[in-house]
């Protein structure tokens, strides 16, 4: 009897040791302090998709470069471009990036003023463009002289080829982003229409800059026009 009495002693003190310990390994994993150092926010520089904010921006001439800033004839013929244009941008993104930015584009034709629902304006920097869809354009629009579209950079949508807008197959880019990846893009630009009256007058590309490391925003990053090369046709 005695035994059994030592032995269910024995028993409960082991039992009391093992809850005490698990009990305090909860309490010190539950208070632990982290090991690693909490990151802090980056502030966060944005180009909002509204036409007041891009006045605000082309107030600093700094931040806006001309690709066509003259009246130019575009059209298409016989399934090619004619007088379509090639503008090679320099992008001085070393030290700072491009956080975000707009394009504009002023298009039309002498006939009809602004361009019809079966025109559009080309733009294909460096592969990632082709026919502009112009729905979500947040610029004054089609008047009697021409039509003004204004895009923030980050969302461009584009059919690549004019079978792929036939089958409404629309494709996205971020052209804010392409800006930053190579030391030059490349911007192949024509007029989707076949009225021989057709132009483009004005493509201009407003743009904010910003320090990666910190976040926040500067003057830093530079885009500007080094060659422009008139092309006499190339396919639509």
């Amino acid at each position: 009897m005695n035994s059994f009495l030592r032995g269910l002693g024995y028993f409960g003190s082991a039992l009391v040791f093992v809850l005490a310990a698990v009990y305090l390994s909860s309490f010190i994993g539950g208070n632990q302090e982290p090991t690693t150092e909490p990151t802090t926010p980056r502030p966060s520089v944005t180009c909002s998709a509204d036409f007041l904010s891009y006045q605000k921006l082309i107030e600093n001439p700094k931040h806006i470069v001309s690709l066509i800033d003259e009246k130019k004839v575009m059209f298409a013929e016989n399934g090619g471009f004619v007088n379509s244009e090639i503008i090679i941008t320099k992008n001085e993104t070393q030290k700072s990036k491009v956080a975000c930015g707009y394009i504009l584009i002023r298009a039309g034709t002498l006939t009809n003023g602004s361009l019809q629902s079966w025109e559009n304006v080309y733009i294909n920097p460096s592969g990632f463009g082709g026919h502009i869809n112009s729905e979500n354009h947040i610029g004054r629009g089609d008047s009697r002289e021409f039509s003004e579209y204004l895009f923030p950079l980050n969302k461009i949508r584009y059919w690549k080829t004019r079978t792929e807008r036939a089958k409404n197959n629309l494709s996205t880019a971020d052209w804010g982003v392409l800006l930053n990846v190579s030391d030059t893009v490349e911007f192949n630009i024509a007029l989707n229409t076949e009225d021989k009256t057709g132009f483009v007058d004005e493509l201009s590309i407003a743009y904010k800059c910003w320090n990666p490391n910190t976040g926040e925003e500067n003057n830093d990053c530079s885009l500007q026009v080094v060659k422009k090369t008139d092309t006499i046709r190339n396919d639509l």
